[in-house]
């Protein structure tokens, strides 16, 4: 590239005053000059520009010149704060704001550098093709730097409480402090600050610091763990964040194919995981997620359990989802239904969302999305003797084929051993408006111990399970969110319902 205003390139400028601020520990940044500190009291003495211990004497062997970075590169982590500490009290407590110093003198060199790099497009047009590519890696690395810096000051000003000052989220504060950054870049800063809160995943932000991975990389890595973090001991937390990490270092490795080793520890995790663990890492893992494709168009993306993917299922292949042709009055079709089999699939979810929105509590008025659960019983003891299936082959966990039994829009199936059917569920059990609103006024919103959702985000659970043959009675039902929903079915708990109080039996 061609040298512009000084001797070197201003990109390998930029890069070098970047590595001040960046690649230096805080307390090296801005080293004081070695040649006006003396002391003569056998701590420290600085001879010249190199430095020695009082107790080496002028006729010591080593005595003589030798440059004060190689001692220093040598110190450990503690001797060097010692160092630095030592070095203050000789200064009578000055140049504690080297650091800060040296930061600001930094970040202005690599401004003024990158002034320099910049080429008007026909100056560009001049640089030959090698130089352009070695420039565009050096603006790759340099990027990487500067990430590493804003980093590692938004995770001290996220320790310090900067942003809550201001009641602020931390993403807020750096959209407000940099304007530059799109929501979604300071989105990733966040997620990667978050993840050094744990001494486990720490390392992500070590990664970031260091300049070895990008803060988009490492987000990604950061996000994987949070929805892991519920299935994992401390060990596996750690390892399973090592190798993300390593992964998330690697130059050869795309973005796309980064994606795919942390989609692949999630799937390792539920394959590796025993029945009982695998149910409960699928509950954790459960998740929406929403990307904006373009204007006017959201793609969201769900990770269902079995259990509550059988119902989603039964939705999507219901009658809401058939083709729905114009007839006339004699049944013949005069307007074909030109919808995709997607589309008519989106419409029937969206209708069904839109009916427990427009009245929740409610029970259906229109068609309904029914979900067949074909149950295996053991009258003796009046429980699910085995998974549940639907109509669609989905596997349903027992414990979640009562949940859903009791919860969703299901017609339960419940067969003998030898698999002939012993009884038909009721498919018209939701509680009714009048109902749902007694439940309200009585449970004041979900019933369980310590709980404070409110009655909207509660559902109305059969005390007596209605899988069971429990009735549709306000006397023999109460209002759960859908976490104690989920607690309750999970766990079998029983409750007493006394006096308009119920009472959980935890």
């Amino acid at each position: 590239m061609e040298r512009r205003g000084g001797e070197q390139p201003g990109l390998e400028d930029a890069w070098s005053a970047g590595s001040l601020a960046a690649a230096a520990p805080p307390e090296w940044v801005g080293a004081p000059s070695w040649e006006s500190v003396s002391r003569e009291d056998g701590a420290l003495r600085v001879v010249g520009g190199g430095w020695r211990h009082g107790d080496e004497g002028e006729d010591s062997e080593d005595a003589g010149w030798w440059d004060p970075e190689d001692e220093i590169d040598g110190l450990g982590a503690e001797a060097y704060a010692a160092f630095m500490a030592e070095v203050y009290d000789a200064l009578d407590g000055r140049g504690r704001d080297l650091p800060a110093r040296e930061l600001h003198g930094g970040l202005v060199e690599a401004r003024s550098a990158v002034g320099r790099a910049a080429l008007t497009p026909e100056e560009a047009v001049t640089v030959l093709d090698d130089a352009l590519v070695e420039a565009i890696e050096s603006v790759g690395r340099l990027h990487t730097q500067l990430g590493a810096v804003g980093f590692t000051l938004a995770r001290e000003a996220a320790a310090r409480g900067l942003h809550r000052e201001v009641a602020l989220s931390l993403t807020d504060w750096l959209r407000v402090r940099c304007p530059w950054l799109s929501t979604q870049e300071a989105a990733q800063v966040t997620d990667v600050v978050r993840a050094c809160d744990s001494p486990v995943t720490a390392q992500i932000g070590d990664a970031v610091a260091g300049g070895t991975v990008p803060v988009h990389r490492a987000a990604l890595v950061a996000r994987t763990m949070r929805r892991l973090e519920g299935c994992l001991d401390v060990d596996q937390r750690e390892a399973y964040a090592e190798i993300a990490t390593r992964a998330a270092a690697r130059r050869d490795l795309p973005d796309k194919d980064l994606a795919r080793v942390c989609h692949q520890l999630v799937e390792d995790l539920l394959h590796e995981a025993r029945p009982g663990e695998r149910e409960r890492a699928a509950h954790e893992l459960r998740s929406v997620t929403a990307r904006r494709v373009g204007p006017g168009l959201t793609r969201f993306t769900v990770d269902a359990p079995d259990g509550v993917a059988a119902t989603i299922n039964g939705v999507l292949t219901s009658a809401l989802a058939a083709p729905a042709p114009v007839k006339d009055d004699g049944g013949k079709v005069v307007e074909p239904d030109v919808r995709t089999p997607a589309q008519r699939r989106f419409d029937a979810l969206a209708t069904t969302i839109g009916r427990g929105i427009g009245n929740p509590g409610a029970p259906p008025s229109t068609a309904r999305a029914t979900v067949l659960l074909v149950i295996p019983f053991d009258p003796a003891r009046g429980v699910p003797s085995g998974p549940a299936t639907t109509a669609t082959g989905d596997y349903v966990p027992p414990r979640q084929a009562v949940e859903i039994a009791c919860g969703a829009d299901v017609t339960p199936v419940w067969l003998s051993a030898d698999g002939a059917p012993l009884a038909l569920g009721r498919d018209a059990r939701y509680a009714t408006p009048a109902q749902w609103k007694a439940l309200a006024v009585r449970d004041g919103g979900c019933s369980f111990p310590g709980c404070s959702a409110l009655p909207q985000w509660c559902d109305s659970h059969h005390v007596d399970h209605w899988a069971r043959g429990g009735q549709t009675d306000v006397d023999r039902m109460a209002l759960l969110c859908g976490r104690h929903h989920t607690h309750v079915h999970q766990h079998d708990l029983t409750a007493t319902i006394s006096g308009g109080t119920v009472t959980w039996h935890v």
